[in-house]
């Protein structure tokens, strides 16, 4: 992991910017002093605010932090690993040297699929939709809010993006009798047992993104978790969204630009989707004009899908395992 430094990675310096709004998001003191155990024999220095971590990330040779910029990795020679827990490409966007490493988190998986799940039993069993009718002063909707409740397990979830975080959508949505098909770029080798996870029975598959549109017609819950890619763009479209069964429920925790928002509040407007459930958005902060606002039966969460407690140690486990593993090569 030292190529190209003469420094031994065991006296490595850290440099650490991990800052947000959003408390899950901001490293604690006692994080801190927990990503240093992790990191057994380097120095590791916390910064406050952008232009000190930009100054300290020239003089280390790893750095952690939410965002990163060219005209830092280019005014830092010694650098050699850029770390971030962000799980998504479009965060930041660098031309590292060659022999730099950088990392991403992918550890959010469960903490996503949680979130996911939730959505799937609150949209079904009523209470978004109660919550969101107490909220108007409506209390007791018993007869209207009945007329919604659906059973959970014998439904379909097609989980477009079936990689890590889809996977862990689809494995806890199984205890409760949901049929699942993972939807990935190409369809697993026959023989590539491995690819199908041990939790799939016979009536769950994976298929390639080509038969996708084949899966929608047979869905009750389509699950987005897609990275931004041009290939991503609008892929729920207005005329996939056609295909959908008038009962059909379209949730989206992976990023805004996989939908056609218009297309979607066209279709629950005129009740050809039975619910929506979104954490992310083509524009975020979503803007206070949005058409999202005033659509029926659509709930929205601010882009927290991973949010918890427990976030940035669960990227401090994974960093450690890197560590632990770069020391053995």
């Amino acid at each position: 992991m030292n190529e190209g430094t003469d420094t031994p990675a065991s006296s490595w310096r850290v440099a650490v910017w991990l800052h947000s709004s959003v408390s899950a998001f901001a490293l604690t003191a006692a994080q801190a002093e927990r990503l240093r155990r992790a990191l057994p024999g380097t120095t590791v220095t916390v910064y406050d605010d952008e232009a000190a971590f930009a100054r300290g990330l020239a003089e280390v040779e790893m750095g952690i932090g939410w965002c990163f910029r060219q005209e830092w990795i280019d005014a830092a020679p010694a650098l050699r690993w850029i770390s971030t827990p962000a799980a998504g490409r479009d965060y930041f966007q660098i031309t590292p040297r060659p022999g730099m490493r950088v990392t991403y988190g992918a550890f959010q998986g469960a903490l996503m699929a949680e979130t996911v799940a939730g959505m799937v039993l609150g949209e079904s069993r009523g209470l978004l939709e109660g919550a969101r009718r107490q909220a108007t002063g409506d209390i007791w909707p018993r007869a209207t809010l009945a007329a919604r409740l659906r059973c959970v397990r014998g439904t379909h979830a097609v989980i477009v993006g079936f990689g890590r975080v889809g996977e862990w959508v689809g494995r806890l949505l199984k205890p409760f009798g949901v049929r699942v098909t993972g939807i990935q770029r190409q369809t697993p080798a026959e023989s590539a047992l491995s690819s199908r996870p041990s939790w799939m029975d016979a009536a769950d598959c994976l298929l390639p993104v080509s038969q996708l549109d084949a899966a929608l017609t047979q869905a009750d819950h389509v699950i987005l978790v897609l990275p931004r890619t041009t290939e991503t763009d609008h892929l729920m479209d207005a005329r996939r969204l056609a295909l959908l069964p008038p009962g059909a429920v379209l949730y989206n925790v992976g990023r805004g630009n996989a939908i056609d928002e218009d297309a979607v509040v066209r279709a629950l407007c005129e009740g050809r989707l039975r619910g929506a459930c979104l954490d992310v958005f083509a524009r975020e902060p979503l803007p206070a004009d949005s058409p999202l606002l005033h659509a029926p039966n659509l709930f929205l969460m601010p882009h927290v899908s991973a949010a918890a407690p427990e976030y940035l140690d669960l990227y401090i486990d994974e960093v450690a395992g890197l560590w632990r593993d770069s020391q053995k090569d």
